[in-house]
């Protein structure tokens, strides 16, 4: 059952359009294609009217980062996925702070002038994005008609959130039914995307002279990437067994733990990403220019005694104790959880010697090369894409 979000088409008529009063004003909320599985009639048969046909359409995807912009120009059609272009730059400072635009001419005057050198003139353009700010959780719902099933994720969701529904979209996912004695359960997954996130990229889109086609999640676009590229067999693991991706990102670091091919747990550990590069440019190893590359040729987390060394383990000792403790909370959250596998990747994932010393700590087998990579349609063909994963599963849509 999936449900989309349409593409804003201002000759559109939203509501009952059958009384000739002329077009209704538009609802934000139907604005955007966020790729999630949804519930039928969660937007009853407005979207219906708005579902686009499945045809050939080149994208231009972006992964706004709070350190990094990736763009990807690409197309997904019949189960084919061609990459024609694919790009890194930082973000311009405090640009992205926590998914939200904070500086909207300085990032639009940047991706502009980069659209163009690039020669990207493709315009139905996708963001992915992740934030804090964006709720994911997982309850268990009454069996009930299927045009009761909104109303009563709607009900059930604000019991465990105290927060104004109507500021957010509101998507779900069903697992599973739960069968019991007494009664039976959906399990759903329900995500809260706040719209004045979502509106914020919409609007952005449109300034960059871009028509906005869909709104993604990261872990959203990572499921479908790592559906696409079969990373069961990449890992020849039973697909039932968990598998984790870490995103060692510059603000935050993202766990997304994947199991029988969907998301089954995400969590976000802020303020952790940077610690490694504040250390560095306050005891003046670097400066913030040549960060990315001091790290990648300077570190190494098996070389025991250099003072710079020792400071780095340090740090990843921190993170690897919270991640260590959301890998406990998702194994002891169900009987029969088992995490055998993690991929890393992220600036902070290239240090040299991450992988093993990740290993080790952890007790799970950890890599940063273990991706399988996409076949490029481009001269680009057979080129790493470990940091690409988020927005080039962006661009794996169904229309």
């Amino acid at each position: 059952m999936k449900i989309r979000r349409s593409r804003y088409n201002p000759e559109d008529k939203l509501g009952d359009d059958t009384k000739g009063e002329g077009p209704k004003s538009i609802d934000f909320k139907m604005l955007m294609n966020m790729d999630l599985v949804t519930l039928k009639n969660m937007f009853s048969n407005k979207v219906n009217k708005l579902n686009l046909p499945k045809k050939k359409r080149r994208v231009v995807a972006l992964d706004l980062g709070s350190s990094a912009i990736k763009i990807v120009e690409g197309m997904y059609y019949k189960s084919d996925l061609t990459i024609f272009k694919y790009i890194i730059i930082p973000t311009p400072k405090g640009a992205i702070i926590d998914g939200e635009i904070k500086k909207e001419d300085e990032l639009k005057n940047k991706l502009s002038q980069v659209l163009k050198e690039n020669g990207i003139k493709t315009k139905d353009a996708i963001c992915t994005t992740n934030s804090s700010l964006i709720i994911n959780r997982e309850i268990s719902i009454p069996k009930v008609e299927e045009e009761e099933m909104d109303t009563v994720i709607r009900y059930e969701i604000q019991q465990y959130l105290p927060i104004n529904l109507e500021d957010y979209i509101l998507q779900g996912t069903i697992l599973n039914k739960e069968k019991t004695d007494k009664n039976k359960k959906i399990d759903v997954r329900v995500i809260a995307y706040p719209e004045k996130l979502a509106k914020g990229y919409y609007n952005f889109l449109l300034k960059l002279n871009l028509k906005p086609y869909a709104l993604d999640v990261n872990y959203n676009a990572i499921n479908k990437f790592i559906n696409y590229v079969g990373i069961n067999n990449e890992f020849k693991h039973k697909l039932n067994d968990a598998i984790a991706f870490i995103d060692l990102g510059e603000s935050s670091i993202d766990v997304n733990i994947y199991k029988n091919g969907q998301l089954d747990f995400t969590r976000i550990i802020k303020d952790c990403g940077n610690e490694i590069d504040e250390m560095l440019i306050e005891r003046n190893y670097t400066n913030s220019n040549e960060i990315g590359s001091f790290k990648i040729k300077s570190l190494d987390l098996d070389e025991e005694f250099e003072p710079i060394n020792i400071l780095t383990r340090q740090i990843v000792d921190e993170w690897i104790e919270k991640i260590e403790k959301i890998i406990q909370f998702y194994k002891n959250r169900n009987m029969g959880n088992e995490l055998n596998n993690i991929i890393i990747f992220g600036g902070s994932s290239k240090i040299k010697g991450m992988e093993q010393y990740m290993t080790r700590k952890l007790g799970v087998n950890t890599k940063i090369k273990g991706v399988p990579k996409v076949s490029f349609k481009s001269k680009d063909d057979g080129k790493p894409i470990d940091d690409f994963m988020n927005v080039i599963g962006a661009v794996i849509r169904n229309v």
